[in-house]
Formats: structure tokens, C-alpha cells, sequence
């Protein structure tokens, strides 16, 4: 029942622990638990998201990387994509992403399946795949929210369909930010109920916290800039690497995990006028494998399967085999197994 709340928006009972999702550097779905009153962080590994990707491993794709994860409140549903390009250069040939949804069908999860066609540099800023082609990313409201790796390039994509999911067409906006920047590096951002994008970057070297109304980002003319922290005293890049961003969503509460420390942070007065300040939660080092992107928070675990529970080297649980057969069944479906 506090799932089922959760889900369909109403306020949950008072809970000390917040409930994150992350994609590991195994490509493996985690989930983090986090408790700031008690200054603890554990973490169980899920499901391993690159046996469910459409050529995965194929001859022909190089910096193959799974990032951009998102997760409904309403529903539960996951987003994420995967990316690749056609030569050994990160920076070079053909840039191709495909977003992928992993949906929560009335309290299980069927098989990640892709949302639609691939995308790839002939409509979009070709940048670089080295650390993901689309590393930064959220749902918000009907809406898989994404940035381009090294751009200012914001993208919206619709997400339509009931029992199977689409997108819609992209929307993209350049120079987002509305600032001198040009190159984003690292980083991740959240959408709060305020309609607030909450971020970070690595703008000149330096970790940078950032927020800005989705209206601005989403006003190519006019839209007034973000307003923006140097916080790489707190967490430098140097060490701790880029950082990832987690909250908001069904909670008030915001953090951020260090992608080469692997260690966990509360924001604190993140809608300061001045820069936020960060507080550890948990030991050094804490994160069993480097987080390539982070989601809201959620008020109770997702029925994910733990990965121990998997059968095969697909990771398949009889469970989930049986619901992806009874989906093709019903609709004579396409999805990616």
C-alpha cells in the first residue's frame, strides 16, 4: 500500500530513508538507500541493463555506455538510454542513442524494452560518447528531460502510450543555460515540484552546482540564465571527480555522490543565494562502483528483483519471463529482450 501511495501521488507516512536509483559503471541498476538522520548508506544491486539492449557488444559500436536514468513518480516507470558511436574516437563518426524504458506493469517489471527508433547525430549536436552521448537526464511530468555530453543542448522528449511507451517528437534547446558556457562536462540535475532544475557540471575544471526555473531552460530567446556555484572546493574535481545528483521528487531532500570518490553528500540550502553546502553521509568511499547518473527519490522501494534473484546469463527471472511473454501474447509486441 505505501508503493501504491507513493505512486499515485498521495503523501506517504513520515520515513527516515530515501530511496534512490542509480546505473552503475557494470551497467547494473542499483538501489541506494540513504538515511541522513542516521548517517547511513547501503546500496543492492538489480538488473543488469546492458542484457536487455538491442545489440549491445555488436561489431560496429564502439563506447558503448548506458546513462540518463529517470524515474516516474507516478508509476514507477524507468527511463534510461544507450549510447554508442561508430569508431574507436570518442569524439568522432556516427553518435547514436536509443532511450529504453524498464516498466512497472501493476507491480512487476517486464523486460526493458526501447522506446522507439535510434537517434543519432544527423538530428543532434554530435559531441562525444566517451562518458555517454546523453549523460544527464530526468522524468519530470511526462517528460524524459536530457543533456547532451560537452553542450549546453537540453532535450525534451514526450513520453506517450499506455501499455506501451513511445516517445514523441524532440524538442531541443541550444544554450539552455543562458550563459557564455559552451561545454558541459560530467554531471547530472533533477526537475523539483517547483518546476526548478537542480544540476551540476564540470565547467572549466571545476565542480559546478547550478539551478534555473524549466521555463528558462526551455525558452530558447528570452529565457533568463541560471545562477550558478563553483563548489569544487567542497567536492573538487580533480579528486572526487564529477558529481551525480539524486532528490527532490518525494522528498525535500537532495544529494549528490562523487563519481571518482564514490562518496555521498546532503545538499544543504540548495535554493540559497548563496552556494550550497554539502554534508557526508555515510564512510569514504562508500559506493560499491562508480554511478554514471542518479534519479529522484522515491518514498519506498520500487519492486525491483535483486539481482541474486536473476536466472541465466540474461538475468531473467522466471516471473518476468512469464510477464514479457504474456505482453507479446496480448499485443503481438516488438520489445527488446
Amino acid at each position: 500500500m505505501a508503493l501504491l501511495a507513493a505512486w499515485v501521488g498521495v503523501a506517504p507516512a513520515a520515513a527516515a530513508t530515501d530511496y534512490i536509483y542509480g546505473i552503475g559503471t557494470d551497467w547494473k541498476l542499483y538501489q541506494i538507500n540513504v538515511d541522513s538522520v542516521a548517517n547511513t548508506v547501503s546500496t543492492s544491486a538489480k538488473l543488469t541493463l546492458s542484457n536487455y539492449i538491442s545489440g549491445w557488444g555488436s561489431s560496429g559500436r564502439f563506447n558503448e555506455y548506458i546513462n540518463g536514468l529517470g524515474i516516474d513518480q507516478a508509476t514507477g516507470n524507468i527511463y534510461f538510454n544507450y549510447s554508442y558511436n561508430s569508431t574507436s574516437t570518442s569524439t568522432s563518426g556516427t553518435m547514436t542513442v536509443v532511450p529504453y524504458i524498464y516498466q512497472n506493469s501493476g507491480g512487476g517489471y517486464s523486460p526493458p524494452y526501447a522506446l522507439g527508433a535510434a537517434i543519432t547525430s544527423a538530428t543532434l549536436p554530435a559531441t562525444s560518447v566517451g562518458a555517454g552521448w546523453v549523460p544527464r537526464a530526468t522524468f519530470y511530468n511526462g517528460n524524459y528531460y536530457a543533456g547532451i555530453q560537452n553542450s549546453d543542448t537540453f532535450l525534451v522528449l514526450p513520453i506517450t502510450g499506455t501499455t506501451t511507451k513511445s516517445y514523441g517528437t524532440i524538442a531541443s534547446y541550444a544554450n539552455w543555460d543562458h550563459t557564455s558556457i559552451t561545454s558541459m562536462q560530467g554531471g547530472d540535475f533533477v526537475i523539483g515540484s517547483n518546476n526548478t532544475i537542480y544540476g551540476t557540471a564540470v565547467i572549466s575544471s571545476a565542480n559546478t552546482f547550478y539551478r534555473q526555473p524549466l521555463a528558462d531552460a526551455t525558452n530558447a530567446s528570452t529565457g533568463a540564465a541560471w545562477t550558478s556555484f563553483n563548489v569544487d572546493s567542497s567536492i573538487p574535481s580533480a579528486t572526487q571527480g564529477s558529481i551525480q545528483v539524486a532528490g527532490l521528487g518525494q522528498s525535500a531532500n537532495l544529494y549528490v555522490i562523487s563519481s571518482t570518490g564514490g562518496n555521498v553528500y546532503k545538499v544543504n540550502g540548495y535554493d540559497n543565494s548563496t552556494a550550497p553546502t554539502f554534508s557526508q553521509i555515510g564512510s569514504s568511499g562508500v559506493m560499491p562502483v562508480t554511478m554514471t547518473d542518479l534519479s529522484i527519490i522515491v518514498s519506498a522501494p520500487l519492486p525491483v528483483p535483486e539481482a541474486s534473484t536473476m536466472m541465466g546469463a540474461a538475468g531473467v527471472s522466471a516471473g518476468v519471463v512469464l510477464e514479457f511473454l504474456r505482453r507479446r501474447r496480448r499485443k503481438g509486441s516488438s520489445v527488446v529482450a
